[in-house]
């Protein structure tokens, strides 16, 4: 009897420490998301009409603007109440404050207009949560999806560049990405299924690529069926 007690205390103390985990995870996801979203509308501002401007404006500031609140409020959440996997990480408060700090500039930039310096902001706080994860042996999607997005950006930009050789060399660490990320654990978000559905068409767009490598098929054109495959899997990862 008194091992079942002790038993059933060890597993509902399990039980709340990964809801604790994946409520930080979740608050995380949910900055991100309004942080991807305000990205998204900086990156149409350069090619929008003057007439589009401003509505593209108010969109990417309500967005960045939501996602500095949501992560101030973990940020005081979290500082002290360390979630289960980042115990331990002498540098955890000063982390997440830098992350706030990013996307507070983020918002400045993008309010003042300053588009490039708000885009970069945003990518630097990203950066940021992807090394606050490897720092703490934090694997998930959303990391493994960055490798695989960054290198297929990189060998489209190859490709363009007239380097085809060079670009047909990263098939190669795209694939092993692509493995990464399968081998990665699922999001614990409402888009889980749909992310593990899109894992499928992700395998099989990595390999058609391979595939055109090989035969001598149109690279150019598998990489750019992988592009828009990519950005769905990263959105539905996060």
């Amino acid at each position: 009897m008194r091992r079942a007690f002790v038993l059933t205390i060890v597993l509902l103390a399990t039980a709340t420490a990964v809801a604790a985990e994946q409520s930080f995870d979740q608050r995380v996801s949910e900055a991100r998301l309004h942080m991807r979203a305000a990205c998204q509308a900086v990156q149409q501002m350069a090619k929008a009409p003057v007439a589009e401007q401003d509505t593209l404006k108010t969109r990417a500031t309500k967005d960045v603007s939501e996602a500095e609140r949501l992560w101030t409020d973990l940020a005081k959440t979290y500082a002290v109440k360390i979630p289960d996997g980042y115990a331990g990480d002498p540098a955890w408060a000063q982390r997440l404050e830098d992350i706030r700090l990013n996307i507070a500039r983020m918002r400045s930039d993008i309010v003042a207009g300053h588009w490039r310096p708000g885009f970069l902001s945003c990518a630097h706080a990203c950066g940021l949560i992807a090394t606050m994860h490897e720092a703490n042996g934090v694997v998930l999607a959303i990391d493994a999806m960055t490798v695989v997005r960054k290198k297929v950006g990189l060998a489209r930009g190859l490709l363009a560049a007239g380097s085809t050789q060079k670009a047909m060399a990263l098939v190669k660490e795209i694939m092993a990405a692509r493995d990464a990320v399968l081998l990665s654990p699922a999001p614990a978000t409402p888009n889980r299924n749909a992310y593990l559905a899109a894992l499928s068409e992700l395998t099989q767009s990595v390999d058609a690529l391979a595939t055109a490598v090989r035969t001598g098929a149109d690279v150019k054109a598998s990489l750019d069926k992988l592009a828009v495959i990519v950005e769905r899997v990263y959105e539905l990862a996060i």
